[in-house]
């Protein structure tokens, strides 16, 4: 007699993670900077694999942009909380003269606050995360308050690279003072998160090297999504090229001052019809002056549509001198199609190569070079606009992003039970 074969037991499948990530500002799905676009893509991506909450700082009177973020965050987070952030005149002071009075960086003071201390011990009892996800250096003293909770550092700047390059360019006690600051504050808190994560190789060696005890990993940008890869290119304006930057962001402003003192004059000199573009909120008055009428400067303000912005670019450029990481700004401008002219540390971490990807120059009068023969240039602007944006699709590619990080956030979890 032949019984029925039982049936098979159901797979088991794991629940998903539960991930607070703590930020130091709003962020959502019209975010106005590149570190704000690269971790909105980040949570996004997080969010169609785990279950995610975010807590993070608004402005201390919120505005029409933090009320689109909080809208953004609450569609794709579990839970959302927010605490405001004092940036008056007195507190950034006050945070000043205690980075002078203990060697601690400046940016940290201003952002250890009693209210976020409160506000993440009572988030870590309400959503029980299995892991906390830290984004930005200043945010990592609060792995303190983690105790028992593997912790992940999101590092996106790695200050005691970026802050040595600025003591380089610009030499003075307060920029030495800083960098000190930051490789000391770095060398306390990362050892104690189960991983330090990196946008680029370079960055995590950096760190790596600095701090023997921190485990740090290059994961790379998750910006080259479906969305992104399948959006059509508008053609790009003859003549026009194009800078966007948050002016809050210290290595965006002398990139930008450079470029308008010594290379945008040699553009304007060969090709008076050439018109410089640049995208951002809140420049300085002192960069806007420069934008008088025989100048061929614009300043645009905040853009809506970053993508739109960069396919409109014949040329993109990133002058940048100073500064870590990758740059948004560039691989943003890979995928969106425009041809791109930056330093080496604008191209850093992108894999882009000279002549290929990008044409990549230090010097003033090589970069303003590069700017008039790709404007001048139709097949050489189109080589370069197809070729970066084919390596930056595959580079940046958000899948692999999402699966490089969950397999470390799995280990964690692991290690964190054995």
């Amino acid at each position: 007699m032949n019984l029925p074969e039982s049936p098979a037991p159901a797979a088991t499948v794991a629940p998903a993670p539960r991930v607070l990530l703590l930020a130091p500002f709003l962020y959502g799905e019209a975010s106005a900077n590149g570190g704000a676009a690269l971790c909105w893509a980040q949570l996004k991506e997080l969010a169609g694999v785990a279950t995610v909450a975010f807590l993070g700082f608004r402005g201390a009177e919120p505005d029409d942009s933090d009320r689109r973020a909080l809208a953004s965050l609450q569609a794709h987070c579990a839970q959302v909380d927010s605490v405001p952030l004092q940036i008056a005149r007195s507190a950034v002071l006050r945070a000043r003269l205690g980075s002078f009075a203990f060697g601690e960086p400046e940016l940290a003071r201003l952002c250890r606050t009693p209210a976020m201390d409160t506000a993440l011990r009572a988030m870590l009892q309400r959503f029980r995360p299995d892991i906390v996800w830290i984004q930005f250096p200043q945010m990592a003293q609060y792995v303190a308050l983690c105790d028992g909770i593997p912790c992940v550092m999101d590092v996106q700047d790695a200050y005691s690279l970026s802050g040595f390059r600025q003591a380089q360019r610009a030499p003075g006690p307060r920029n030495w003072l800083n960098w000190v600051a930051w490789a000391r504050y770095e060398a306390r808190h990362y050892p104690r998160f189960a991983a330090a994560l990196t946008l680029s190789e370079q960055d995590a060696q950096v760190l790596q090297a600095l701090n023997p005890a921190t485990r740090a990993l290059s994961m790379g940008l998750p910006l080259a999504d479906d969305q992104v890869l399948q959006r059509a290119h508008g053609a790009a304006v003859a003549g026009r090229v194009g800078f966007a930057g948050s002016f809050g962001h210290q290595p965006n402003l002398e990139g930008m001052a450079w470029f308008l003192r010594d290379i945008w004059p040699r553009v304007r000199e060969r090709m008076p019809q050439a018109r410089f573009v640049v995208a951002g909120r809140n420049p300085p008055a002192a960069l806007v002056a420069q934008a008088d009428g025989g100048s061929g400067i614009e300043f645009s303000g905040f853009v809506p549509d970053i993508h739109a912005f960069y396919a409109s670019n014949a040329v993109t450029v990133v002058p940048l001198v100073s500064g870590g990481g990758v740059k948004i700004k560039t691989v943003e401008a890979m995928l969106a199609g425009s041809a791109v002219v930056s330093t080496r540390i604008g191209v850093e971490g992108t894999g882009a190569l000279d002549g290929c990807h990008a044409m990549v120059a230090d010097e003033a009068q090589a970069f303003a070079d590069h700017i008039v023969r790709v404007l001048s240039d139709d097949a050489l602007r189109a080589r370069l606009s197809e070729a970066a944006r084919q390596h930056a699709g595959v580079a940046f590619s958000a899948r692999s992003w999402r699966e490089r990080v969950m397999a470390t956030v799995k280990a964690s979890l692991t290690e964190a039970t054995t």
